[in-house]
């Protein structure tokens, strides 16, 4: 989808740009993901506030059920809600930081885009 007017190099920059576009959209994808995940947990935790430390339960991995204390369980919905909130706080970061990429990149194809006297698409 690039004009064969268009400079090798400014060429280069458009598909830098959608690159960036795929990965920003597919890291938004991620964070909504890890949302999801850390509202679950926390809807979890919840659920076992009002038990007893030493009641049994039972806590999914992977595919089975195993037998568990209220307290082991709690403490494992914590500590799983805990590095989910980070992988959300890096990811958030990764994103603004390639979003600013983007919109720098942006910039620069419509400079381009006008120095070569074609109109930049809206």
């Amino acid at each position: 989808m690039v004009s064969k007017g268009i400079s090798p190099q400014l060429e280069d920059k458009i598909k830098q740009y959608q690159s960036l576009q795929q990965r920003i959209s597919m890291l938004q994808q991620q964070l909504q993901q890890l949302k999801m995940d850390k509202n679950e947990l926390e809807r979890s935790i919840k659920e076992l506030e009002n038990l007893a430390e030493d009641e049994v339960c039972y806590r999914s991995i992977g595919s089975i059920m195993i037998k568990s204390t209220v307290k082991e369980t709690r403490q494992k919905l914590h500590d799983k809600s805990e590095l989910t909130e980070t992988r959300i706080e890096l990811t958030e970061k990764n994103r603004r930081k390639l979003t600013k990429q983007f919109e720098d990149l942006e910039k620069q194809i419509r400079a381009g885009l006008e120095g070569q006297g074609a109109s930049p698409a809206n």
